[in-house]
């Protein structure tokens, strides 16, 4: 193997991710509200919650507008001739299930208001984007020794995230892979002959998917003491290649690979290392470290050498992850961990919803859940009223 394992400190070598907009809207019936007082309005994500009183009580008139705009480009893939094109592309995991950590890494939803990324990037505070939206972090908990944490996002209730992939049989399993790592540059030739591509990209501001295959697993070493994932970065054709072959590069730390089972996809691994290369003559001096990746060998790319890349593997780590997930207090919709009135706005923008599904259940309005939102989950959001954790 050419070059050494190092930890990523920034990194899928991939299009832009969505971008869910939320319009606040007020209902056009403004003559039927002029009939009675309004006692108070309140504005929030998911519409406008109007509070009147009409002799009998007090009622709720909820008007919703929601707009979903893509922004998805053609994928960049480590291999030119084999780019998805992420528009089309369906047979992967929602775009929202993985975010930007900071401005440094990825990271992936793993509950409503959690997430798992690596420690070695950094960052006890900051914020995290999921959605094109922007969240404080809260809590961290790190494990004792491998490259993971969880992190509890402040005042967060995510409609996309993930189950863990539990099962240890990973080995020859093909994955997704999706992160806000940097994408491919200049094509690498010796002789004429393509052997890698340089990394491209000035931040971690564009989300990139690729496939894989997994190989192995193994322990590694180095700051932290980790059970992880193997993989290769084989060229098109070549190995065990697969569709959209790719790797992980600068900014991908903490970027999910993803295995479908049982009709769902689960984070099975997350990016933690790839093969490091150096100017020629210069091998293992960090001041000549060479920003790329390598599917064939540089002198004589007739031989094929992909590069390795690995991912700290989510089923070792699964029942310390659910350990320390904090659980959400039912009635809790706006993920503030306190039942009030905004979590009545946010539960009649679901109400009379009959197609409430996993894993957010209508961002848990269907607090049994059996698909939909009526008088038995708002009696769970009153017996909570103005409690907290």
């Amino acid at each position: 193997m050419v070059g050494e394992v190092k930890a990523i400190e920034d990194v899928v070598i991939f299009a832009e991710d969505n971008h869910l907009i939320y319009l606040k809207a007020f209902t056009n019936a403004h003559s039927y509200f002029r009939k009675y007082q309004i006692k108070r309005t309140l504005t929030s994500e998911r519409g406008t919650v109007l509070q009147f009183y009409c002799g009998r009580g007090i009622f709720l008139i909820v008007s919703v507008l929601l707009l979903f705009i893509s922004k998805q480009s053609l994928g960049i893939i480590l291999h030119p001739s084999a780019e998805p094109n992420l528009v089309t592309w369906t047979d992967r995991p929602d775009s929202d299930v993985v975010g930007r950590w900071r401005n440094n890494a990825s990271c992936v939803a793993i509950s409503r208001n959690c997430i798992v990324t690596t420690r070695h990037q950094g960052g006890a505070s900051g914020e995290v984007v999921i959605g094109g939206r922007s969240y404080s972090i809260g809590s961290i908990w790190n494990h004792s020794s491998a490259d993971l944490r969880v992190v509890k996002l402040e005042n967060t209730n995510l409609r996309h995230f993930v189950n863990l992939y539990t099962d240890t049989d990973e080995s020859g399993q093909e994955i997704r892979i999706g992160g806000f790592g940097k994408g491919r540059g200049a094509i690498l030739q010796t002789g004429g002959k393509t052997y890698g591509y340089s990394w491209s990209g000035p931040s971690n501001t564009i989300q990139r998917w690729c496939t894989n295959k997994v190989n192995s697993s193994t322990t590694v070493s180095g700051g932290y003491v980790s059970q992880v994932l193997v993989a290769d970065f084989d060229g098109i054709g070549e190995g065990d290649s697969t569709i959209y072959e790719g790797t992980a590069a600068s900014w991908d730390s903490g970027e999910g690979w993803f295995i479908y089972q049982g009709g769902e996809w689960k984070v099975a691994a997350l990016s933690r290392g790839v093969e490091t290369h150096f100017v020629e003559g210069h091998e293992g001096d960090p001041a000549y470290r060479l920003y790329e990746a390598w599917f064939r060998d540089r002198a004589d790319p007739n031989i094929k050498t992909p590069d390795y890349l690995d991912g700290v593997q989510i089923s070792s780590y699964a029942s310390w992850i659910n350990s320390v997930i904090p659980e959400v207090l039912p009635g809790d919709l706006t993920g503030d961990d306190w039942v009030d009135i905004s979590d009545i706005s946010v539960f009649a923008g679901f109400w009379s919803e009959t197609n409430c599904q996993a894993p957010d259940f209508c961002l848990g309005a269907d607090s049994e859940p059996d698909g939909d939102v009526d008088w038995d989950d708002f009696a769970v959001l009153l017996g909570n009223w103005l409690s907290s954790f």
